[in-house]
């Protein structure tokens, strides 16, 4: 029996199985070592991430329910909830501009009830760029530039993010970068803790690898790819995503800048879903009051001409909650309004080399050939792969782009355009 669920992007799109409550085929057997299935008799069940009173799927849009009560709760009843925690994990997908909106409210309500005691974790940012985000907060860096920084640090598409990111900058809420680098997440998942630098070594949190649950739900999420060397590099890549930015919300709460505020952490539901992600390894680190909010697109909101979003998994049995709130979203996107070059692409040497073009893409269409160094877009020069996410992504359907190119000896002007 499988799983119907929204996608979203790796690391996040395990929360699509996380808001599952889908039983387990009845007689089927857990992986060796792994605790039993609970019945698999029921059509929601507490151990499968439902509330014991009521199921997801049939919460109207804008409800907002208590999990382990089953009570829907006003917007008012929710923030007096909150007022209580020192941590509040909001989930998320990332590609959903409704659960941003879900993060935005309850930002402001946070910020607006204890002024200048509130500060926001994010996922998408790596540590080394905290003195970015503190140049942000401070309303010392433009956007511009802080878009670059932005897209060094995460591929989704900004503007997804860009109501939270400004409302932190106008009020001068502290943003703290959670996650661990891309250099040291890519050594650990390809050779393990001793094929580290020794440099980077102290960089590594303590990573706790017993977690039954948290590695059935990851397996799942894998699926055909489960096992052998490739799920267990996805694996040690998710820990220490989850135990880095578990050891960076533990140092802020209990520090001398966080002692005295309340943290809001944005990060992809499937590191706050069921706890066992980042809430649980923060609270073994420092255990302070948090909540758990997850954002629920019920499957009957993905668009009828989105196949892409949906994504089939199998069914895992889980004896946790998947959060304490549960917020009902409808889905809204962004790719109607977005471009795309059709290009992969790397740091070069005065500009960003092209290692590829896509089929049909816009870069192929216009002439872009691997190998070619683009150095401008319509006159702005190009240093590095970031700045080029940040200018094809301000275009939009029906504009035109011009590529300032170095091929070989020669110096082209290249004319890229993307229908209406």
């Amino acid at each position: 029996m499988m799983r119907r669920g929204i996608r979203a992007s790796l690391p996040a799109l395990a929360v699509a199985l996380a808001l599952t409550g889908c039983a387990a085929p009845r007689g089927a057997q857990p992986p060796p070592g792994h605790p039993p299935a609970p019945s698999a008799a029921r059509t929601f069940s507490p151990d499968l991430g439902e509330s014991p009173y009521r199921t997801l799927d049939g919460l109207a849009e804008g409800a907002i329910l208590h999990v382990p009560t089953g009570v829907e709760l006003t917007r008012v009843q929710l923030f007096d909830l909150l007022a209580g925690a020192r941590v509040i994990y909001v989930g998320e997908s990332h590609n959903n501009i409704r659960h941003h909106r879900v993060q935005l409210d309850i930002l402001r309500m946070l910020a607006d009830r204890f002024p200048g005691k509130v500060a926001v974790g994010m996922e998408m940012f790596q540590r080394p760029s905290q003195p970015d985000l503190d140049r942000w907060s401070r309303g010392e860096l433009d956007e511009p530039a802080f878009q670059t920084v932005w897209y060094e640090n995460w591929t989704e598409d900004y503007d997804y993010y860009r109501d939270i990111l400004t409302f932190i900058r106008d009020r001068r809420i502290p943003l703290l970068a959670l996650n661990a680098s891309e250099r040291t997440a890519r050594a650990l998942a390809e050779g393990g803790q001793s094929a580290l630098p020794a440099d980077e070594r102290p960089l590594i949190p303590d990573i706790d690898t017993s977690d039954p649950f948290h590695r059935r739900q990851m397996e799942a999420v894998f699926g055909a790819h489960a096992k052998g060397a490739g799920f267990e590099a996805f694996y040690r890549t998710m820990l220490l995503w989850d135990e880095t930015m578990a050891q960076t919300v533990a140092d802020f709460v209990t520090g001398p800048a966080g002692r005295d505020k309340t943290l809001v952490v944005f990060a992809g539901g499937g590191h706050v879903a069921h706890g066992f992600g980042i809430p649980r390894r923060a609270f073994r680190r420092a255990p302070v009051p948090y909540v758990t909010v997850v954002p629920h697109t019920p499957i009957a909101e993905a668009p009828a001409d989105r196949p892409d979003l949906v994504m089939n998994v199998e069914p895992v049995a889980l004896p946790l909650p998947v959060a304490d709130i549960v917020w009902a979203t409808g889905y809204e996107d962004l790719e109607g309004s977005k471009v795309r070059l059709g290009v992969r692409i790397e740091a070069g040497n005065g500009g960003v080399v092209v290692n590829g073009v896509e089929a049909d893409s816009a870069a192929a269409r216009a002439g872009v050939r691997e190998g070619d160094l683009i150095v401008s877009v319509d006159g702005q020069a190009i240093r590095k792969p970031a700045d080029l996410v940040r200018r094809i992504r301000a275009h939009h359907p029906g504009d035109r782009a011009s590529l300032g190119v170095a091929r070989g000896a020669e110096t082209l002007t290249i004319d890229v355009s993307w229908p209406p």
